[in-house]
């Protein structure tokens, strides 16, 4: 009848008897999830993601049982079946539009992305059941940066080299971990611009650590960095600015992040990915550039 395997077949019967294939939604690229869109023979419409592995399903699966419901109803969607083996799961969907995808204007922007906020606010108040604060030793410290190092003088020229170890040359403090969603991106974000309420979807990476390690540094960087008014609205709804320590921790962190996207662009040809990451790199640039101006006005 389709291309899903007859096991997620089995799977999709349990909880919605006969079904259709409406669509699928799958990443391009090998390695990336597989996504359907069907609906059942009560006439209700599921999605099916397949993961591309073991730790995805378990964190996705982890996240729908423990913590989005923190989020608030409707808010994000509800696990309905779910199947180890398989790598499986069947959500509900939930009404709107990737904000990426669709891109919103004035006041609308500013809303969803102080939604988004406030969003990220609420899942970080969810209880973690672990240690509330983590920190690397200064050998794991120093062994990422050194990799980021090594990487980076793959694609890029040296002065670009010396920029990522002075932003990395401090190691970040201990900071508090909460439950972050780990790829809080516009990309999965949906936005209903009937209720004027915005959604979260795609929680396989969502995990225990602290926001500046993926999911503010990747906004910051992408984002947030060159749009003043859209990161007055974000962190409006967050409920605060970052701290100094955190501040710091962003651009560490999303310095290893930005040559790690790139290196994972230009490998598996993902254009996006490396015009992300030279975003990314563009922003650190002009942080480290604002700094070495202000310690030299400093100096005189």
């Amino acid at each position: 009848m389709t291309d899903i395997p007859a096991r997620i077949e089995d799977l999709i019967t349990t909880v919605a008897g006969t079904f259709e294939l409406v669509a699928e939604h799958s990443w391009p690229g090998p390695d990336r999830p597989r996504v359907w869109e069907v609906r059942g023979s009560d006439g209700q419409r599921r999605f099916v993601k397949r993961h591309a592995g073991p730790k995805g399903h378990r964190r996705e699966v982890e996240a729908y049982q423990r913590w989005t419901h923190w989020l608030g109803a409707g808010r994000a969607p509800t696990l309905v079946a779910a199947d180890t083996e398989a790598l499986a799961i069947v959500i509900t969907p939930v009404t709107g539009r990737s904000v990426r995808s669709h891109p919103l204007d004035g006041k609308e922007e500013l809303e969803a992305y102080q939604q988004a906020g406030y969003l990220l606010a609420l899942l970080h108040s969810a209880p973690t059941g672990t240690a509330s604060h983590s920190a690397e030793g200064e050998d794991e410290w120093a062994a990422a940066v050194e990799k980021m190092l090594n990487h980076a003088a793959l694609y890029l020229p040296a002065d670009v080299g010396v920029m990522l170890r002075h932003l990395t040359r401090e190691r970040p403090g201990k900071l508090a971990a909460h439950v972050s969603h780990a790829d809080y991106q516009p990309r999965n974000w949906l936005w209903d611009s009937t209720t004027r309420t915005l959604r979260l979807i795609d929680f396989e990476r969502t995990c225990v650590e602290p926001s500046v390690k993926r999911d503010l540094p990747r906004l910051e960087l992408r984002i947030l960095a060159s749009r003043p008014n859209v990161r007055a609205a974000f962190y409006d709804g967050f409920g605060r600015d970052l701290t100094p320590a955190e501040q710091h921790a962003c651009m560490a962190y999303g310095a290893q992040d930005a040559v790690s996207a790139l290196q994972w662009g230009l490998e598996h040809r993902d254009v996006e990915t490396v015009d992300a990451a030279h975003t990314m790199l563009e922003n650190l640039r002009a942080h480290y550039n604002h700094g070495r101006m202000y310690s030299s006005s400093r100096g005189r």
